[in-house]
């Protein structure tokens, strides 16, 4: 299988962060056959030779990539299958991810770019002109708080962020910082506008008829990549009494917090440049370090680092870096982080906290960027973080708290599809636990947890390998997603023979008849499955969610072909 058809238009988008937000205008028939028409119209050859030097090389074309540095030409585009591949960071998509990743457009920006191209217009109307209403909406908002942080009332606010804060005027200006003095949008807009201004958030229903929704708080725009504004973040003066410290706009149908990192329109140059970024939790942070000069930050939006943040990153970054602070809730969230995000190896994620009470925008100017940066350089893998902790913690604890924190291990451990990262942290994890590596691996995967008794654990029965559970994970995700009736289909990404990694004659077998089923269904492939004890037990102890689909469809495909690709170096002769 060529390794481009990996990654084809339906799972490079879909999967993308804000994929269904900045691209909803393209769900209709029309869109999409606006959408295929533009696609026919645009060579990738032709788009790509734009860009960069193409050399033939047989039917394919070969080049030095634009997305990493390289000496020798690893970058591929075949002109049959309109799509490209990079073999050294494994770049990969049809001509509408090239002009994403290349012009640093949105996936809706690219086919728009490409339309124009080929004078093809876009349909008019529809969810398009919603979504420039938005940006409207919050581009005349952010104007009027913005105007509003110089009036004489806002006096508090300004010392607030140049005293308290110490922020630069500069850095106030770059990130758009207002004030939401009363009044500031009401008396700004006519009462025919109200409705629009209430369906994104700036507006609410209240007794006796419309109010703002952000009164008496420090503003703070939040962007998409391209730098439009789609909601805010509101933060409220110290001693200013009831009410949440920080609140956000409602979500609405282009702003979901789970999709939008905070900072990353300001960051976007520097994390593609250094190609890591750092991950704070709050506005105040990304601001001060990135006026220090630490330029790749980013933040969620007052929740956790979510899944869909990583696969974000993972299109400009090889590696996360993700600071804690010092405190409970720091290791609370370090603790969310890891039940996340140990099990995926897309994108190397590491980490390091602050001391106790310390949080980055403090610590920054307290010891300056440059020690900073060295706390940062000293960042470690996330699993060896996390291990760390559960070593500082278990010689603090009796028998009953030692208990505890193995079966917390064992959890973690569990949901690490990685072989070679699991070996490792079972490493770790014997060497904590004072305890037999094989026997910690041995008992993991079972239904009873391990029984403990002093410093000593009994295997309850014999299991599975880890490679085993790990290959059954695998098949089993692909027959969920054979058999959702949902697009795009697992057949049209994959091929039986990207699966040669697996050792089970029973799951080869399987999987072949899977194939086989191709086109005819999803209930004779459903019935494979439950006929099939190895899949079966499992088959119902784990949910469908077509919200994850598209994650969940490109995790499968990314685990599939490292796990391939690995048999593939591995049969190589030496």
């Amino acid at each position: 299988m060529h390794p481009g058809g990996l990654i084809t238009d339906w799972s490079a988008r879909r999967s993308r962060p804000g994929w269904e937000n900045k691209t909803a205008e393209l769900d209709s028939v029309e869109y999409r056959d606006w959408r295929e028409k533009v696609r026919q119209a645009s060579d990738i050859v032709r788009i790509v030779g734009d860009r960069i030097p193409l050399r033939r090389r047989g039917k394919d074309y070969i080049a030095l990539c634009p997305f990493h540095e390289e000496q020798t030409p690893s970058f591929h585009v075949d002109s049959a299958k309109q799509l490209f591949y990079c073999f050294g960071c494994q770049s990969g998509g049809d001509v509408f991810r090239f002009i994403e990743k290349f012009e640093r457009k949105s996936f809706g920006e690219a086919v728009r770019f490409l339309g124009e191209q080929a004078g093809i217009p876009m349909p008019a109307g529809g969810n398009h002109d919603r979504r420039r209403q938005c940006f409207q909406i919050c581009h005349e908002a952010e104007t009027a708080f913005r105007r509003s942080l110089s009036l004489t009332e806002a006096e508090p606010a300004r010392k607030y962020l140049i005293e308290t804060r110490r922020l630069k005027p500069a850095t106030v200006e770059r990130f758009g910082l207002g004030w939401s003095a009363p009044g500031a949008i009401l008396k700004g807009i006519s009462p025919s506008r109200r409705k629009e201004y209430e369906a994104f958030g700036l507006l609410k229903q209240a007794e006796g008829g419309m109010r703002e929704f952000f009164r008496n708080r420090i503003m703070i725009p939040i962007r998409l990549e391209s730098g439009a504004s789609v909601a805010f973040g509101g933060r409220s003066l110290p001693g200013a009494g009831s009410g949440p410290k920080y609140l956000n706009s409602p979500e609405h149908p282009f702003f979901r917090k789970k999709e939008i990192l905070f900072g990353l329109d300001q960051a976007l140059s520097a994390i593609e440049k250094r190609r890591r970024v750092l991950v704070v939790e709050g506005y105040f942070d990304v601001m001060a370090l990135s006026e220090a000069g630490v330029e790749a930050v980013v933040a969620p939006l007052g929740t956790s680092l979510s899944q869909t943040h990583l696969i974000q990153l993972s299109r400009v970054a090889e590696e996360v870096i993700v600071v804690f602070d010092g405190d409970q809730a720091g290791q609370n969230a370090i603790a969310r982080l890891a039940d996340r995000f140990i099990m995926d190896s897309r994108l190397p994620v590491k980490a390091f906290s602050l001391p106790s009470g310390r949080d980055p925008d403090e610590w920054i100017r307290d010891v300056g960027p440059e020690a900073f940066m060295e706390a940062m350089e000293r960042a470690v893998p996330l699993p060896d973080f996390v291990a760390g902790l559960f070593d500082a913690r278990v010689g603090q604890t009796d028998a009953a708290g030692r208990s505890s924190l193995l079966e917390s291990f064992c959890d973690l451990a569990k949901r690490i599809p990685d072989p070679d990262l699991l070996d490792h942290f079972l490493s770790r994890g014997a060497s904590i636990f004072k305890l037999n590596k094989d026997l910690l691996a041995q008992g993991l995967f079972r239904e009873e947890s391990l029984v403990t008794k002093g410093n000593t654990v009994q295997k309850v029965r014999e299991t599975a390998s880890n490679r085993g559970l790990m290959e059954r994970n695998i098949v089993l995700e692909l027959a969920r997603l054979w058999t959702d009736g949902l697009q795009p289909h697992p057949s049209s990404l994959l091929t039986p023979g990207d699966f040669g990694f697996l050792s089970s004659g029973t799951l080869v077998s399987f999987v072949q008849k899977l194939w086989e089923t191709a086109g005819q269904g999803s209930d004779l492939a459903r019935d494979l499955v439950l006929k099939e004890p190895l899949l079966a037990e499992f088959w119902m102890q784990f949910p469908l969610d077509s919200e994850t689909r598209p994650q969940r469809l490109e995790d499968l495909v990314f685990r599939v072909s490292r796990l391939s690709k690995r048999v593939r170096i591995s049969a190589v002769p030496g």
